[in-house]
């Protein structure tokens, strides 16, 4: 789950009103919020913080693990894991390269970090250490890079990791639909796009397809361009994860994914698909129906043809939904179709480097985005590892700054 659902957002409301009724304790609360949503970063990181503070030392470890796919960028889970590995002489590189890192990420000003970043590979650090810990550094690189230009190297080098990597990109897009990203990170939300495209594992597309129906553009087509270069590689595979999207996906998702199919190689049982997404358009709004009739009839048209009979039926069924907009639209698209046969999609011939190394226009250009110190909530520890609560330690401190 990328983006919490509105059953999920309920219960979180519920459970922060029964915490200040003083119904339930935070811990309670939060593993009742876990139940819901497994990858929660901010129920994962206080029962983590929690179990060490308690002595529950496997507990924590074991929290820490999933704290660190659902929040690859946090200093704290790095530190944690350093903690909890250094109580075994065996592990004493491990808990070191973690705890160097987490101490790496509490420079967030990204020149300086930049500058900065070698120390963290340690001397006569073993190779198996080096190993495991290659997807996360490259990940902070990628990360302090912001909206700079990233070399090619260093995505090749991302690519090599493959799977290794993967559930940290998963983990970006996760803390982005979690609403715990900077806008300066955004950049780093597209280049995870990019990259689980490239990596190329279908079961990359259900959190892929949650970013098709955004209306900004600029995360929905690389969602698009990453669901569609999966597609190209595996076929069968990536239209199977469509079509289990199908029955529980909402009008806008239907409509997106419709979209995509059209841009996908021609595969036994896409035209199925199509047709399981337009026999679910009666259970929503008019509306709602408008949107996925003219997603679907122009998907229809695309793959088809003009005479495609999957686009005939639907209008006869659907037409009167279809807004003033969307059959004006249609009738622009039958035009520009007039004179050409059904379109045989073609891969994208955009790559991953077109879309991952380059720079990004900043969020201000008049005012460069710098972080000056880590983004901590009221409530959370404090950054600088006192113990204390953030409102209670540095707080005013950073706000007077």
């Amino acid at each position: 789950m990328i983006f919490p659902n509105d059953a999920v957002l309920q219960l979180r409301g519920t459970l922060e009103d029964r915490v200040t009724n003083g119904e339930l304790s935070e811990a309670e609360a939060y593993r009742e919020a876990l139940k819901s949503d497994p990858l929660d970063p901010r129920a994962l990181r206080l029962l983590a913080l929690l179990a060490e503070d308690e002595g529950d030392l496997t507990g924590a470890e074991q929290l820490a693990w999933r704290w660190l796919h659902a929040d690859p960028l946090s200093h704290e889970v790095f530190r944690l894991i350093g903690r909890l590995l250094d109580r075994d002489p065996a592990q004493a590189a491990r808990a070191a390269a973690y705890a160097a890192l987490g101490k790496e990420k509490l420079h967030y000003d990204p020149e300086a970090a930049e500058e900065s970043a070698g120390q963290v590979v340690l001397s006569d650090e073993p190779i198996p250490v080096a190993d495991e810990l290659k997807p996360h550094r490259l990940l902070h690189t990628m990360w302090i890079a912001s909206t700079g230009e990233l070399a090619p190297e260093l995505i090749h080098q991302v690519l090599a990791c493959g799977h290794d990597i993967a559930p940290l990109l998963l983990g970006i897009l996760n803390l982005y639909g979690e609403d715990l990203l900077d806008d300066v990170d955004e950049a780093l939300v597209l280049r995870a796009l990019a990259l689980l495209g490239e990596i190329g594992d279908p079961a990359f597309i259900p959190a892929l397809a949650q970013f098709l129906p955004l209306e900004d553009e600029t995360f929905s087509n690389v969602a698009a361009w990453a669901v569609q270069r999966i597609s190209f590689r595996k076929p069968a595979d990536a239209l199977g994860e469509v079509n289990r999207l199908i029955p529980g996906a909402g009008p806008f998702d239907l409509a997106a994914l419709a979209q995509q199919l059209c841009a996908m190689p021609p595969t036994p049982g896409r035209t199925g698909a199509l047709v399981a997404i337009e026999q679910r358009a009666a259970e929503f709004s008019r509306m709602e129906r408008g949107v996925v009739a003219a997603s679907v009839v122009t998907s229809a048209y695309v793959m088809e043809g003009l005479e495609s009979l999957l686009a005939a039926r639907f209008l006869r069924d659907h037409g009167d939904q279809l807004p003033a907009e969307a059959r004006a639209e249609l009738k622009k698209i039958r035009t520009q179709l007039k004179d050409e046969g059904p379109y045989i999609a073609e891969e994208d011939d955009v790559t991953v480097y077109n879309i991952c190394c380059p720079g990004f226009d900043p969020a201000e250009e008049d005012e460069p985005y710098v972080r000056s110190e880590p983004k901590v909530g009221r409530n959370d520890p404090c950054w600088c590892g006192s113990g204390k609560k953030y409102k209670k330690c540095h707080l005013a401190a950073d706000e007077s700054r």
